[in-house]
């Protein structure tokens, strides 16, 4: 084919366009509408108008599938709401005691699916600046810690200490044999204590 036969064919191939930016047509006393076309100039966009008494149709069938996902993956010798962490140690006594020693203690862990939630007990008197709870997920390789708020409980009469409460979120996703570790904390003008269980940590371990 001859270059320049070739250079006409090209000039003259008609090629879909879009169109112009903003033809007189579409002006409307001065204001641009935007309306989106096909390469061949046809309108691609349809309007429709819902009204707020309309409500959509989904099917039964649809509804069931949505209510049941995410598959929960659970025991079935337990309920929903099976927690995921065992406690390996005894439930904390005798706190009037153990505070009037280390200053602070724990006094009592709850667990459930997705939290930890425990009392702390610190002796009257202290000048606290902050209380606490240590964990790790990794042997202490990172931890994080985790402030306790005073609890607004009537106390016992003749009692020496106050409570604190906090609440630690479980990760959501923990491998099988994964142990949490922690230990109870305060930090006051008088300096830091600690109760760790007797040096052994308080530890859970996954279900």
């Amino acid at each position: 084919v001859d270059a320049s036969h070739l250079e006409k064919f090209m000039r003259d191939r008609r090629r879909a366009r879009s169109l112009p930016t903003y033809p007189a047509a579409l002006l409307d006393g001065g204001r641009k509408r935007v309306k989106f076309a096909d390469s061949m100039g046809l309108s691609l966009a349809r309007i429709k108008h819902f009204s707020a008494q309309e409500d959509p149709q989904i099917p039964p069938k649809v509804l069931s599938r949505y209510q049941s996902f995410p598959p929960q993956q659970q025991d079935p010798r337990a309920g929903p709401d099976l927690p995921r962490l065992l406690a390996c140690f005894p439930e904390p006594r005798d706190a009037e005691r153990r505070v009037r020693e280390l200053r602070v203690c724990l006094e009592r862990l709850a667990v459930t699916r997705f939290e930890l939630r425990g009392q702390v007990r610190v002796l009257r008197g202290c000048a606290v600046r902050e209380v606490g709870v240590r964990l790790t997920y990794n042997d202490w390789l990172s931890y994080v810690d985790a402030q306790a708020v005073p609890v607004t409980v009537p106390e016992q009469p003749g009692s020496e200490s106050v409570r604190f409460g906090f609440t630690v979120f479980i990760p959501p996703f923990m491998d099988p044999g994964t142990a949490v570790h922690f230990a109870v904390f305060l930090r006051s003008d008088e300096g830091e204590f600690w109760d760790n269980n007797q040096g052994q940590n308080y530890s859970l371990r996954h279900r």
